[in-house]
């Protein structure tokens, strides 16, 4: 819990000063998804999770009219495991930096489409699994296609967390996939 309030923390300062900077070449999107699709690996074994819902927030500064650079934060909350004898709840907070290369058209004035790109550190946190000793978040890597409509933002991104875990004396590392969309909203 106490990681969860650190990084809803962080996000909270860094949309402030987003805020405080914004001008037209620079976008500040706060977003919700769904994550209809998700798998997770362990002990070895890939499965899958129910339906899950995520939050966060991007910042990304153009250079040009094509290339943007920035970053962002996401919060999975808590699912559980679908169809599984395994017990407990997971979730993922992804930090990450990105890049966007949107269609060069003129005259589109703020309607493009995109192509993303994201890398960064998620931490793993995980509840009411007793068999866990200790873990650790690791690698997080996505790519995805979107489109902005005036204010609107929406984009399916596909991503992999790596993660590790102790139980008894074994480590294991891990990973989770997932296919999240997200719908957001655009501040210029």
């Amino acid at each position: 819990m106490k990681k969860v309030l650190a990084v809803f923390s962080v996000m909270c300062i860094l949309s402030v000063s987003a805020f405080a900077k914004a001008r037209d070449d620079q976008e500040f999107i706060i977003k919700v998804g769904v994550q209809p699709q998700s798998t997770v690996s362990l002990d070895g074994e890939d499965h899958d999770t129910n339906v899950g819902i995520s939050a966060g927030f991007e910042y990304f500064k153009y250079f040009g009219n094509i290339f943007a650079a920035g970053a962002g934060a996401v919060y999975d909350f808590p699912r559980n495991f679908q169809d599984s004898d395994v017990k407990g709840n997971i979730s993922f907070a992804p930090m990450y930096v990105g890049a966007k290369i949107r269609t060069p058209l003129e005259g589109l004035n703020n309607n493009y489409g995109f192509l993303t790109g994201r890398l960064g550190y998620s931490a793993f946190i995980h509840d009411d699994m007793k068999d866990i000793k200790s873990s650790s978040g690791g690698l997080f890597c996505g790519v995805g296609l979107g489109v902005s409509i005036s204010c609107l933002v929406v984009e399916a991104i596909y991503s992999i967390s790596s993660f590790s875990y102790k139980m008894a004396s074994k480590t294991y590392n891990e990973s989770h996939s997932a296919i999240t969309i997200f719908v957001g909203f655009k501040f210029e």
